[in-house]
């Protein structure tokens, strides 16, 4: 699972993607911020986990 990383530098007064205007209450809450919240609301539910391999096998299926 990648870590989410936090925003780094100055933040936008306008989103990079729309740019619509950045509220000063976000941009204070979450410096270095560049995106507008329906931007990254947007952009979490387009995101889907790939499943993961289990290489190790786990103990049910060394049972069987």
């Amino acid at each position: 699972m990648q870590a989410q990383r936090k925003p780094v530098g100055e933040s936008l007064t306008h989103c990079a993607e729309c740019e619509e205007e950045i509220p000063e209450a976000r941009r204070l809450a979450l410096p270095g911020v560049k995106l507008c919240i329906d931007c990254v609301q947007e952009r979490d539910s387009s995101f889907q986990t790939r499943a993961g391999i289990n290489r190790r096998g786990s103990k049910d299926s060394q049972l069987k």
